[in-house]
């Protein structure tokens, strides 16, 4: 009995990550861009430093990749996040969102939504990111070409850069001028939650 219950829920975990992916339209993507480009998986695998299954769970959208892993791979081929995901302009001046309505970049345990992406002349960008406990933006750090800016609204994350490790609960935040890498991570019990100012936009 206790058999039946552990693989019913594992295969209700598989099939609500394979919803996710597939509404993100990542795998379909990520597959033809690939092709384009003339890779294989494991070629693509090999360039971006991860496993040849990665590369194929994510193409047969039944892996949500992170933010992170997503980022190297499309370095590998290499297409920017902007063109990868390549969403409709919009010529409106005055954008409205509600929760719900923001664009998904990745969902999971870090999940990071999106403002503005209709626009792709923009000149900033904002995330709402939300960390499980021990979730994070990934073993690699992220260098970017730009300014970053991020509100802790809730939660505890720590953030390691440039030889130094901070800890920020909510109210507290950090600025970074141009490509000084960067890890954050929950280090708390509960959900973290943080506003992300990004220049010049990624998506």
């Amino acid at each position: 009995m206790k058999q039946q219950k552990k693989k019913a829920g594992a295969d209700e975990a598989k099939v609500r990550a394979r919803e996710e992916a597939s509404e993100l339209g990542v795998g379909l993507r990520l597959k033809a861009i690939r092709e384009a480009a003339g890779l294989s998986q494991r070629e693509l695998a090999k360039r971006a430093g991860v496993t040849n299954a990665t590369v194929s769970m994510i193409e047969q959208e039944t892996h949500a990749p992170s933010l992170a892993s997503l980022h190297r791979l499309l370095t590998a081929i290499p297409i920017s996040l902007a063109d990868f995901f390549a969403l409709p302009a919009s010529q409106k001046n005055a954008l409205f969102y509600d929760d719900k309505d923001l664009a998904v970049v990745s969902r999971g345990a870090a999940d990071l939504r999106v403002l503005g992406s209709e626009r792709r002349e923009k000149k900033l960008q904002m995330f709402l990111e939300r960390y499980k406990p021990g979730a994070g933006t990934g073993e690699e750090p992220i260098m970017f070409d730009g300014e970053t800016a991020v509100i802790v609204i809730e939660g505890t994350i720590e953030v390691q850069t440039d030889g130094e490790v901070r800890r920020l609960t909510k109210g507290g935040g950090y600025q970074l001028f141009g490509r000084v890498p960067y890890r954050l991570r929950n280090v708390g019990k509960t959900v973290a939650v943080i506003a992300c100012a990004c220049t010049p936009p990624i998506i």
